[in-house]
C-alpha cells in the first residue's frame, strides 16, 4: 500500500513539475522582460527612456544601419537611407543578412544625400529613431513630434564600443552588444601591444577626390591610423583641415589613402607628381570600403588593413583571414565574405 501512495505521489509531482514548465505564465517570462522599460545615454549625454525594447527602428545614416546588424536585430528596423541601396558593395553585403534589403523593401525617408523627411519618419511610427549627434535640425523636429531619438558620435574606439553597448539595451540586445564590444576590445589591446618601432607617416584623404582635405590629430582617423601602428601625417589639431600642395610635402607622407576615391584623383595632379610617395606609388584606395567602415566597430580592421600597407610582414593572406574571422564573429554568421 505504501509503494502504491509513494508511485501516486511520484506521479503527481512529475505532473505539477511538468504542467509548471508549460506554464503560460512561464513562456511569457521573455514577452515580460521584452516588455520592461529599457534605458540608455546617448552621445548628447542624454538619457533615453523607452517603455519596452524598441521594435520599430528608423535609422538615418548607414554605419548605424550595420550596428543594427552586427546586434541581429535587423527585423526591427523600418526606415534607413536611401544611400544603402545605392552603395554597391554595402547594398550587396547587406542583401545577406535582410531579404528585404535584397528586395530594396524597407522604406527611405530621405531626401538625397543625408536629409530625412519628418512626415515620412512618423508614418513609419517608430518607437526609436537612431542618427548622429551633428544631425541637430533633424533630432530636434523628430523628438519634438515625440520620437525617442538616441544619437551617436563615433568619436574614436572608445565612444563606438560605448555607443554600441548602449543602443543594444534599447534593441534589447545586451548580451550581443558586450560579445561584439567584447571581441573588438581584445583585437584592440592586441594591436595596441605590437606596435612598429619605426611608424610611417600616413596622409588620409576626404572621399569623391577631395585630396587637400584630410584628417587631424584627436579625430577618428587619426585614432585608426594610430592603431595601425604608423602615424597620421597631418599634425594639426583639427578635425578636418584643408591644406596646400606646398604642404603636402612639407609633410612628406610614406603612403597617401583614399576613401571613395580613384588613384587618378592623386596621380592626375601634376602639382604632386614629385612627391614621394606618389613617384613611389605608394598611393592606396581603401576598396570595397564596407569592410573597413571606421565609424563602426569595423575601425579595427581599417586600422589592420593600414598595418599590412604599412607592414609587409603583416601579408595579404593574415588580412583576409582576420577579416574574415572579424565578420563572423561581429554579425555572427560564416560564409558572409
Amino acid at each position: 500500500m505504501k509503494i502504491k501512495n509513494l508511485f501516486i505521489i511520484s506521479c503527481s509531482a512529475l505532473f505539477l513539475a511538468l504542467q509548471s514548465c508549460n506554464n503560460p505564465n512561464n513562456s511569457s517570462t521573455k514577452e515580460n522582460a521584452a516588455n520592461a522599460e529599457v534605458s540608455a545615454t546617448d552621445s548628447r549625454g542624454k538619457k533615453i527612456i523607452l517603455p519596452h525594447e524598441a521594435m520599430r527602428v528608423v535609422v538615418l545614416y548607414n554605419a548605424l544601419v550595420d550596428d543594427v546588424y552586427m546586434l541581429q536585430a535587423g527585423e526591427k528596423i523600418v526606415g534607413i537611407p536611401q544611400q544603402i541601396y545605392e552603395m554597391e558593395d554595402t547594398y550587396s553585403f547587406l542583401s545577406k543578412l535582410d531579404d528585404r534589403i535584397k528586395n530594396k523593401s524597407i522604406a527611405t525617408p530621405t531626401f538625397g544625400g543625408q536629409s530625412s523627411n519628418a512626415e515620412s519618419i512618423v508614418g513609419l511610427k517608430p518607437d526609436l529613431v537612431l542618427t548622429f549627434n551633428t544631425d541637430e535640425d533633424n533630432i530636434n523636429q523628430i523628438e519634438n513630434l515625440g520620437i525617442p531619438v538616441f544619437t551617436f558620435s563615433s568619436l574614436n574606439d572608445e565612444k563606438i564600443l560605448e555607443e554600441l553597448k548602449n543602443v543594444g539595451k534599447l534593441l534589447g540586445k545586451q548580451k550581443r552588444a558586450e560579445e561584439v564590444t567584447g571581441y573588438v576590445a581584445e583585437e584592440v589591446k592586441k594591436m595596441r601591444a605590437s606596435q612598429a618601432t619605426s611608424p610611417k607617416k600616413i596622409y588620409y584623404a576626404w572621399s569623391k577626390g577631395r585630396i587637400m582635405s584630410t584628417s587631424g590629430k584627436g579625430s577618428l582617423i587619426d585614432m585608426a591610423i594610430t592603431l595601425s601602428g604608423a602615424q597620421n601625417a597631418c599634425p594639426v589639431p583639427v578635425e578636418a583641415p584643408n591644406i596646400s600642395a606646398e604642404t603636402m610635402y612639407k609633410w612628406n607622407p610614406d603612403l597617401i589613402i583614399l576613401w571613395n576615391s580613384k588613384l587618378s584623383d592623386v596621380y592626375s595632379l601634376k602639382e604632386l607628381e614629385a612627391l614621394p610617395a606618389v613617384k613611389n606609388k605608394q598611393v592606396f584606395v581603401m576598396s570595397p570600403s564596407f569592410p573597413y567602415d571606421p565609424h563602426t566597430v569595423k575601425f579595427m580592421l581599417f586600422a589592420k588593413q593600414l598595418r599590412h600597407w604599412c607592414m609587409p610582414e603583416y601579408t595579404q593572406e593574415q588580412l583576409d583571414q582576420d577579416v574574415k574571422n572579424a565578420f563572423e564573429v561581429i554579425y555572427g554568421k560564416k560564409g558572409l565574405i
